[in-house]
């Protein structure tokens, strides 16, 4: 395989990288399908999803995996794919978006890139809500018989917890008065995480107060996750978020403020998902997944509080928490770029939601960076070509 010609750059001295993982709520199925259907990922295909397959009927019928996931049936048949509801729970998405992000790594290592060197000439790393847990995996630096013995425990460790986090949150599905309400409002498929677009973090936080001033301790909304300046999520029950919209439509629609349910089946990022956290832990001491934190090979920087996940005293949970519960700051995870200044940022996907987030990010940093985002053809090749 030739040498990819930015790796020759990087032996020069002459290009340095960040990497990124996107996070949930992307479509994933056609980027997936791609890979499959070319072989060129067979032993990637067949670790991973052998891992899954390993654990499903353990969840398979339970309140986090009702229909169970059968991802190879999936690929293999276009026809066989349920709903976009279904494909959207909790247990279902986590797991094929990091699914998704994963063969988009395995496809560089496949390009001419070795582990080794993308180490090497990488200055640090982060990911966007579940992407943070697929990073850790990439930064793990493993190959060969270690690298997919790792990759099927990052399987199993993503299936599990998409199901307890479902568990905790068992309302899969909107209910009738959710439903009645938001066609009454003009609003499609209420989730329990909405998009808030435009003006400040500080308006919305007022109307935010404004509402859960009326809501009992169990139903109030929680400002999850901070995408952008004038980009940030909303999480809660579904009944919460719409009551919400209904309290401030009239201003929303005043101040040009979109309002945009994702497609997710769980309030992540807020303390609603406590409860996964206890089970979840069994469920992985059980699979023996266990990395610590000094196997790092390279700076994972933290959206909770910008920090280096290598310094952590417990890695496992601590990424655990943070996708359940932590708010996340965008921000704060990229903040490292201003000291280290990569030459390039490569963006794993899937699909270009994180590469916006970031090209946003970094405008407000006065930084220009380009994104390279694997998940584009023209992209992925710039970064693998001879």
């Amino acid at each position: 395989m030739a040498k990819p010609a930015i790796l020759t750059k990087a032996e020069a001295g002459e290009a340095t990288f960040f990497l990124q993982m996107g996070g949930q709520g992307s479509p994933w199925y056609k980027e997936l399908k791609k890979f499959y259907d070319s072989g060129e990922l067979k032993e990637f295909f067949d670790v991973t999803l052998k891992a899954i397959e390993e654990e499903a009927p353990t969840v398979t019928g339970s309140i986090g995996l009702p229909h169970g996931i059968d991802a190879r049936k999936w690929l293999e048949d276009e026809s066989s794919i349920p709903s976009d509801a279904y494909l959207a729970t909790a247990a279902v998405s986590l797991t094929m978006i990091q699914l998704t992000q994963l063969a988009y790594f395995e496809a560089v290592l496949k390009a001419g890139w070795t582990m080794d060197d993308l180490i090497k000439h990488t200055k640090g790393s982060t990911g966007h809500s579940q992407g943070l847990i697929s990073m850790t995996f990439c930064a793990l630096g493993k190959s060969g018989k270690d690298y997919y013995d790792a990759l099927a425990l990052y399987m199993k460790y993503i299936l599990y917890l998409g199901v307890r986090a479902q568990e905790a949150y068992p309302e899969i599905e909107p209910t009738a008065d959710d439903l009645a309400l938001a066609t009454e409002l003009g609003l499609k498929d209420p989730a329990p995480m909405v998009a808030v677009l435009g003006v400040t973090h500080e308006r919305i936080a007022e109307l935010v107060q404004a509402t859960n001033a009326n809501l009992p301790a169990d139903k109030k909304i929680y400002m999850s996750l901070y995408n952008s300046p004038v980009n940030r999520i909303l999480s809660s029950h579904r009944s919460s978020l719409l009551n919400f919209y209904k309290q401030h439509k009239a201003t929303l629609e005043a101040e040009q403020v979109k309002f945009v349910f994702l497609r997710t089946t769980c309030p992540f990022h807020s303390p609603l998902m406590e409860g996964a956290v206890a089970p979840f832990e069994e469920d992985r001491k059980r699979i023996g997944f266990d990395f610590k934190a000094s196997e790092l090979k390279i700076p994972v920087y933290s959206f909770a509080d910008g920090k280096d996940y290598r310094d952590l005293a417990d890695l496992c949970k601590t990424m655990t928490y943070d996708l359940l519960v932590s708010t996340l700051y965008w921000e704060k995870a990229l903040t490292p770029l201003k000291m280290l200044k990569p030459t390039h940022i490569v963006d794993f996907g899937p699909g270009k939601t994180s590469q916006r987030l970031t090209s946003d990010t970094l405008t407000g940093f006065s930084l220009d960076i380009p994104i390279l985002g694997m998940a584009n053809a023209k992209e992925m090749k710039s970064f693998t070509e001879a």
